[in-house]
Parts: structure tokens; C-alpha cells; sequence
């Protein structure tokens, strides 16, 4: 694979990284469950992109790369990360309100603030809190750009495989073996004859018979004569 195609997955991993340290920084005071599928995707997007890096880069993981399986698990994960910014946009969106709130933390690892507002809404957010949620959501956006980008090309190079005749053909079409011939010493070295033509040579028949004549010479016995003085 190409470096840009190296580069474009190193970022995946990077990317979704900051993504799951961001949700999981939200997820602390207020639980999503959009976030939390974004952390969910993060960590599938590290699982496929190690795969990916490691099977073609490292001789001895070789052994385990798969086209198809490349194919499906970068489709798939283009599928996560567009239901994902989708959902945590949507999720932004909710935030809509504003309102004076007192929150306190009870120090659980999620969902920890405990806010007392004069209206009855599901959650609360600070401007600081929501641009998080904004920046998730764009980098969710580039992610899924990356794995469209490294998914196009894999289907391009593998159609190009595809495409290309096989490096030894004799294999791939049944496995032809060639044979040698060692002529013995003094033996007359005969023509080759495919089998075609070696057929038409056998089956065909000599046609000069039919068309020479023959002419029959007649021998007759000469007459001596005797001479008599």
C-alpha cells in the first residue's frame, strides 16, 4: 500500500482516540448514549486499523490479511461513524435552552453531575461542554472520510488483481506441467507435430496411386536367325 494510505489509518486511530477521550470527558458528568456509541466505534476503529497496519506491514502477520474481510470491516465502520456523527449532532441539537443551574458531582466515573434547574428538561450542558459534543461530531465526520478514502482504494487495487493476468498461469489454470526431452545418443532427432496435425498425417491417404499410370511392358522373345551359306 501506498504511504498515504498508511497515513490516512495512523489518523483513524489518532482521530478516534481524541474522540473517545472527549465522549468519555462528557460521558463523566452526563451520560449519552450517542456518545457512547462513539466511544464504542473508537474502539472498533482501533481493532481494524492495527489489523489492517499490521497484516500488510509485518511479514510475519502476512498470513492473516484478507481482502474481503478488510472490505467488510471498513464498510462497516463507515456505516458506524456516519450513524454516529449523525447522532451526536442530533445530540447537540437537543441542548437548545437556557437555563440557570446548581450542579454537584457525587465523584462516580459516569454520570456524575447532579444539577437542580427550574425547568424540567433531561440535562444541562456548559458552552464549554457543548462545543465538546460539536467537536466530536466533526471528527466523526473526518474519520469516516478516512475509512471511505483507505476503502476506495483497497477496492481499486483489488479490482486491478483482478484485472491483471496471474504471475504464473500455469498454476492457475490446473497446474500445467512442461516435460523434457533427453534424446539417447546417436538416435535421429525427429520433428515436432502438434496434435492436430499429427492427427491429419495419420488419417490422410497417399493420393498418387490414383493418379499414375502405369504402362505395362510386354517382352517378347526375339527370333534368332540361322544362318545357312
Amino acid at each position: 500500500t501506498p504511504i498515504w494510505v498508511l497515513v490516512a489509518r495512523i489518523f483513524q486511530i489518532t482521530l478516534s482516540f481524541i474522540v473517545v477521550c472527549a465522549s468519555g470527558w462528557f460521558i463523566h458528568g452526563l451520560y449519552l448514549n450517542e456518545l457512547g456509541f462513539a466511544i464504542v466505534c473508537g474502539l472498533f476503529t482501533w481493532i481494524i486499523s492495527l489489523y489492517t497496519i499490521l497484516t500488510e506491514k509485518i511479514r510475519a502477520c502476512q498470513r492473516g490479511y484478507n481482502t474481503w474481510a478488510v472490505l467488510s470491516l471498513e464498510g462497516l465502520m463507515i456505516i458506524f461513524w456516519l450513524a454516529t456523527m449523525g447522532a451526536v449532532a442530533s445530540a447537540r441539537a437537543a441542548f437548545k435552552y437556557n437555563v440557570n443551574a446548581t450542579c454537584t458531582s457525587d465523584g462516580s466515573a459516569v454520570n456524575s453531575g447532579h444539577c437542580t434547574i427550574s425547568k424540567r428538561v433531561t440535562g444541562v450542558a456548559s458552552p464549554e461542554a457543548l462545543g465538546v459534543v460539536s467537536g466530536v461530531a466533526g471528527l466523526c465526520a473526518i474519520i469516516m472520510l478516512l475509512f471511505v478514502a483507505s476503502f476506495a482504494y483497497v477496492c481499486h487495487f483489488f479490482r486491478l488483481s483482478l484485472a491483471s493476468p496471474t504471475a504464473d498461469p500455469g498454476k492457475h489454470i490446473g497446474g500445467a506441467t512442461s516435460v523434457q526431452f533427453n534424446p539417447t545418443p546417436g538416435a535421429a532427432m525427429q520433428p515436432l507435430m502438434n496434435q492436430d496435425q499429427q492427427q491429419l498425417y495419420n488419417h490422410e491417404q497417399p493420393r498418387w496411386a490414383e493418379n499414375q499410370v502405369y504402362v505395362q511392358q510386354m517382352i517378347y522373345p526375339q527370333q534368332t536367325q540361322v544362318y545357312d551359306p
